[in-house]
């Protein structure tokens, strides 16, 4: 194997003896080049607005870039699979904490409390017309077939998400939303490198208002609704922090309506 394609320089051909200082460094020099390469999100929160991104570049040039109408096609109808999929996985993860909630003041509950409200449980997710599994494996192949364009450039690589993010620093990070019950709203938060994110929230007729910082993937929004009893629309974004300031780009913005 040549330098070229990702060995080590072995005198005389072949392989290292194996357990050998040059095997165990050829083994580092793989890791590294298979952990730098990647570019495919690794959370959840991070995979819906990639998708989207990867959906809005192919159909603005993806033909010119090697794939054909139908492989746009599929991405777009891929993106939205990836978007109800995630989404039902929050929704799921919720149900679970509000029926856990459920139980406790059904079983364990002082004397005199209200009765709650079972929870319901989330609908599962329609899959769109020409929906195909291997969602993953499927748009790997895609941009594989982007980067061997002739047209293809790093820049386009960059704006369609398939290059790795250069290490060292964090990257833009992204929330999602799913509503519980009690007008409370669950964060998913992907930090995307960062320890502290500030998060944003909108709701009726007012602006955007400072809600708070999170140091974990999830942060409940326990704010009682405007006007009790009444659902609402709360959108939310989150921008990184260091050394206790806000930095970086903000996120995109997501929504839920609350549950009374």
């Amino acid at each position: 194997m040549s330098e070229e394609d990702g060995g080590d320089p072995i005198i005389g051909g072949g392989s290292p003896p194996l357990g050998s200082p040059a095997h165990r460094k050829r083994r580092l020099h793989r890791s590294r080049i298979k952990m730098s390469s990647d570019w495919y999100p690794k959370t959840l929160a991070e995979l819906v607005a990639w998708h989207a991104n990867f959906t809005v570049q192919a159909v603005a040039n993806g033909t010119t870039l090697g794939l054909t109408a139908l492989q746009v096609t599929q991405i777009g109808v891929d993106s939205g699979n990836v978007a109800n999929i995630v989404n039902y996985i929050f929704a799921v993860d919720a149900y679970a904490q509000s029926v856990t909630q459920f139980k406790d003041l059904m079983l364990e509950g002082d004397i005199g409390i209200a009765l709650p409200t079972a929870p319901t449980a989330p609908t599962a997710p329609s899959l769109a017309p020409g929906s195909l599994a291997s969602i993953q494996a499927r748009t790997r192949q895609y941009a594989n077939i982007i980067k061997a364009s002739p047209n293809y450039t790093a820049e386009q690589g960059e704006h369609y998400g398939i290059v790795a993010a250069a290490s060292g620093g964090p990257s833009t990070p992204s929330v999602a939303a799913v509503a519980l019950t009690g007008s409370q709203i669950q964060l998913n938060i992907a930090k995307a490198g960062y320890d502290v994110v500030a998060i944003d929230s909108k709701r009726g007729t007012g602006g955007w208002e400072f809600l708070g910082i999170s140091m974990t993937e999830t942060y409940i929004d326990s704010r009682a609704p405007l006007t009790a009893g009444a659902p609402e629309v709360r959108e939310y974004r989150v921008q990184g922090m260091q050394s206790n300031s806000r930095v970086g780009a903000l996120s995109g913005v997501a929504s839920a309506v609350s549950v009374p």
